[in-house]
């Protein structure tokens, strides 16, 4: 039996008789002592030991490790009299700041088994452990012992529960549970709040956090900079910047200071949108600020870089961090070695790895990606095999986009069957294609002339568990149309009708495109028409696919009609399609028709 103190509080028991029948937890937890879960009491017998308090204490503050704590555990269940159940709190609080949660649990339960007893305290550190190792609904158990026994939950228990919630990603329960904690007398607070708000936002409900921040401010418990911070970065991710500046705006004005986490969400989102200008102004204020750049703001600035080919503004930025003497890590030198092999610059960025090493910071399957892809995109596969090889060495396991790499270079480098042959040994390594793989492989078949083999190896697909999408289908149909299996391709793209699949604009212009080749120009003509009946209304691809096959068959008639529908739409003429007209008026010179295409 625990050793269990009950409140005597008769409103407070009849309120918590309500909570519990609106929980009502399925799942119990036993918190008596079990063998199986702790060693035997064997290291009590023999004399007790009387030991003072403060002491105690100061050996429990002094504490390095989970072991020392273990063995500091066990000197406590020695002594006589035992310690109380706040000193003992107080070490399994050090344990969990430890994060070793079972631990925690094995020896509570080994401590009540000894008739210590137990607190909300010990059993919100119970519940803590649960929640942490997500096991919520054990925590609900936990919780609902304490109503039986007369022990009164606190704002820290319900707390604990709805952040292991939110955590697990069950925020609806969690939402649920906040509002009848209100229903019996419980306030939310900043905690609980912040934990519904930082949930949302984990799922992507940002808009839904944004809500609880309004409801937060209207019962006057006011949010901190880690909720408004939660919430901005939300709102970046969701590319939904301008809501994110005036939310800045909003908690600058409320008087909360901002700290480098705030400023490195607006910043990021800032260089996603190439708004350099305004992303250097608020780096400028937030150093004015006396608020200096971390490694974060300087690997978002050189990872913005070097996505937008800027190779030389982010290493700029690199030099500019070592004089501040913010050491790089391994995502800046990934993020700088990946721009580097985007331009092909592949010297610069074997260097770069280089000198990574030699700084001590060791490469990731990223790097190894990065380094992959930029061989690959020169056409060197040795190379690239190399890498591979030297990347499993290190113990690092290539995943599907090393994979999807080396099949992508290995069709650049006119080595379709090699492609194909790793497309199928990776099963072999525990690696499952994805769509982006199938795509790469049946792409590089058919560019490579290899159209057999390209439709063989599709066939295989349908039949095994991938999911096919219409960009699989487009590529199948555009390689069938461009090898002349026009019949094939129409074959095709019933079948992706009869599953119900949406063919989209890219579809369409694959098969107007095929028609034309055919010299079926009539039928050309009827698909773009239905286009706009089916809902996907012709694009400046799908006229000037169409306007290029009546130009290539000389109907000069329909050429001049859809040429004047391409110019009341705003639809350009591409490069092909003023090649095919200027061609044709050079062999026609007397033909005022075309001249007065060629003047449109």
């Amino acid at each position: 039996m625990l050793g269990l103190r009950k409140t005597n509080s008769k409103s407070c028991l009849l309120r918590l008789q309500r909570l519990v029948a609106l929980l009502n937890p399925i799942i119990s937890y036993n918190l008596a002592f079990s063998s199986s879960n702790y060693c035997t009491h064997d290291s009590r017998i023999g004399v007790h030991k009387t030991v003072n308090r403060t002491q105690l204490l100061n050996s429990i503050r002094n504490l390095k490790n989970v072991d020392s704590a273990f063995n500091l555990f066990r000197k406590m269940v020695s002594m006589n009299p035992l310690p109380s159940e706040k000193d003992f709190n107080l070490l399994f609080g050090f344990i969990v700041r430890m994060k070793d949660y079972t631990t925690a649990i094995s020896l509570i339960k080994h401590m009540c088994s000894l008739g210590v007893c137990v607190n909300v305290c010990t059993l919100n550190i119970v519940i803590n452990c649960l929640c942490r190792l997500e096991n919520t609904a054990f925590g609900f158990s936990v919780m609902g012992m304490m109503f039986k026994i007369g022990l009164e939950p606190t704002m820290v228990t319900l707390n604990t529960i709805v952040n292991g919630l939110c955590v697990e990603g069950n925020v609806d329960s969690a939402i649920w549970l906040v509002e009848h904690m209100e229903n019996i007398g419980y306030q939310p607070n900043g905690v609980t709040f912040g934990a519904i708000i930082n949930g949302l936002c984990k799922i992507g409900d940002t808009n839904a956090a944004v809500e609880w921040l309004k409801k937060m401010n209207e019962r006057d418990c006011k949010p901190n900079v880690v909720v408004y911070n939660t919430i901005l970065d939300g709102l970046c991710k969701d590319r939904l910047l301008s809501h994110a500046l005036r939310l800045f705006s909003e908690m600058t004005n409320n008087g909360i200071r901002p700290t480098v986490i705030t400023y490195n969400c607006l910043i990021h989102g800032l260089c996603n949108f190439g708004r350099w200008k305004e992303a250097a102004s608020l780096l400028n204020e937030m150093m004015q600020g006396g608020i200096m750049p971390d490694v974060h703001t300087f690997t978002i600035l050189v990872d913005a870089f070097c996505k937008e080919g800027m190779i030389l503004g982010a290493k700029s930025v690199l030099s500019f961090m070592l004089q501040m003497g913010e050491e790089p890590n391994v995502v800046t030198y990934n993020s700088l070695i990946d721009g580097y092999c985007l331009q092909s610059q592949m010297e610069e960025a074997i260097k770069l790895f280089d000198l990574m090493i030699h700084k001590n910071c060791l490469p990731t399957i990223v790097t190894y990606n990065s380094l992959i892809h930029g061989w690959c995109k020169v056409k060197d596969i040795d190379k690239a095999m190399c890498l591979l090889g030297e990347m499993v060495n290190k113990g690092l396991h290539p995943g599907v986009v090393t994979w999807t790499t080396l099949i992508g270079g290995f069709c650049k480098a006119g080595k379709p069957l090699a492609a194909k042959e790793l497309f199928l040994a990776m099963n072999k390594h525990g690696q499952v294609p994805n769509l982006q793989t199938c795509a790469v492989i049946l792409d590089g078949l058919f560019n490579c002339h290899f159209h057999s083999e390209a439709f063989l190896l599709f066939k295989a697909m349908e039949h095994s568990n991938l999911d096919l999408d219409i960009a699989i289908y487009n590529i199948m149909l555009d390689g069938l149309c461009k090898g002349g299996k026009f019949n094939d391709a129409q074959k095709l793209l019933s079948c992706v009708l009869a599953k119900g699949m949406k063919i989209d604009a890219y579809t369409y212009n694959i098969m107007i495109r095929g028609l034309c080749k055919e010299g079926l120009l009539d039928d050309a003509e009827d698909l773009l028409m239905k286009m706009e009946e089916n809902g996907c209304p012709p694009n400046r691809c799908s006229y000037n696919v169409f306007v290029q096959g009546l130009l290539q068959r000389y109907d000069i008639s329909r050429s001049r009609k859809y040429l004047q529908r391409m110019k009341n739409k705003g639809f350009p003429l591409d490069a092909t399609t003023v090649e095919l007209l200027i061609c044709a008026f050079s062999a026609n010179k007397g033909d005022n028709a075309l001249q007065e295409l060629l003047q449109n």
